[in-house]
């Protein structure tokens, strides 16, 4: 596989999209956070790791891996800024628990939250970034958290810029 970067304009944004996926590791049941970072059509970088918080509930892994985007995503603004080049933030999660549990102040329903993690909360209400809804199906970040068919993996695999190619003749055979 080999990741694209075909020319493009300046992005007006960076996009971040994160998945979990609830009590994955089948040892311990701590959740996995998948998630992809964007300029515009170029992935500056994807992770795949189990989150350190063991989340009691979808909703509250799915916050987790808002958190970690969130995370990411103001790194690369801060690192972009120091070169000059000023672009809003954009968290895309297909949770819509996430989405409004991150809109809101405290913890509401979900009594288990980390306090540690609320700080998102408090940068959404300063408008420092948005979170969209995502739509399932169209969320890159989902072949970082669990098993999908051959379709759908090849069109994400695109969607982020990476394609398959053959191995080079001076490539050590495996």
């Amino acid at each position: 596989v080999a990741l694209v970067l075909n020319q493009q304009r300046m992005p007006k944004i960076i996009r971040v999209s994160v998945d979990s996926d609830f009590a994955a590791d089948r040892k311990t049941r701590r959740s996995t956070t998948g998630m992809v970072q964007r300029l515009g059509m170029h992935c500056v970088k994807a992770t795949s790791n189990l989150q350190a918080s063991s989340g009691l509930n979808v909703g509250e892994t799915e916050y987790y891996a808002l958190v970690h985007g969130a995370v990411h995503g103001l790194g690369l603004q801060s690192y972009l800024e120091d070169w000059g080049i000023k672009l809003e933030l954009v968290i895309e999660s297909d949770s819509t628990s996430a989405k409004s549990f991150a809109s809101r102040q405290g913890l509401g329903k979900q009594r288990h939250v980390q306090t540690r993690y609320l700080w998102v909360q408090e940068r959404v209400a300063r408008k420092e970034f948005v979170i969209a809804k995502g739509e399932s199906g169209k969320n890159v970040s989902d072949i970082l958290t669990k098993s999908c068919s051959g379709v759908l993996l090849q069109r994400h695999m695109e969607r982020i810029g990476q394609v398959e190619v053959e191995p080079s003749k001076l490539h050590k055979a495996v």
